[in-house]
């Protein structure tokens, strides 16, 4: 909530003091999946907090050991697709704050890892329109780390994957509003 209301200094206090506690818990019950999850979850919102407030190398940090965390939460259960959704989403947040910081390839490499996890998550439950929708937001985060890196014909191509996708939950799920107004942004996209 504080940092909604844009207190971040206060946020920042409030998730530090958390990932106190998360770490003393997590050290208690080091074989504890359900507390590394949660320790993993707290450094990426101190993460968030440092990377709104413009300070991106220790943001890259906590992101970093957040990262660690849900790779070994995501290792020890392969089969737990919320985890490995988390661990995902984890690697583009790391690749959001590298992008920034000039660190081209490292972020390509994590997008990659993304994808990578989102694309066996999607193709393993083809019927979840969530995991088809979070591959598709996966591949528009690509194209636009191509695009910003001067590689169009790459950022073409993952954001025609992208639209792809979406058409085909948009046709799956028409009275889903959401996805259609989603869907109306790549025809905006390709516009410009």
């Amino acid at each position: 909530m504080l940092k909604a209301l844009g207190k971040l200094p206060e946020a920042l206090k409030s998730f530090s003091a958390s990932l106190a506690i998360a770490e003393r818990l997590t050290k208690a019950d080091p074989g504890n999946a359900d507390r590394q999850h949660d320790l993993a979850g707290t450094y990426s919102k101190v993460g968030d907090v440092l990377e709104t407030q413009g300070k991106f190398p220790e943001a890259l940090k906590f992101h970093q050991a957040g990262l660690a965390t849900m790779s070994r939460v995501a290792k020890a259960d392969p089969g737990n697709a919320g985890w490995q959704r988390d661990l995902a989403v984890t690697y583009s947040t790391v690749g959001d704050v590298l992008k920034v910081q000039g660190k081209l390839r490292d972020a390509l490499n994590s997008y990659q890892a993304s994808l990578a996890i989102m694309a066996r998550l999607a193709k393993a439950d083809l019927g979840n329109a969530d995991r088809q929708r979070d591959l598709s937001v996966t591949y528009v985060r690509l194209a636009d780390f191509y695009k910003k890196s001067g590689r169009n014909s790459d950022a073409r191509k993952a954001l025609a994957t992208a639209r792809v996708i979406m058409a085909r939950l948009v046709a799956q799920y028409p009275q889903q509003a959401k996805l259609k107004q989603e869907f109306a942004w790549f025809d905006a996209e390709a516009e410009r």
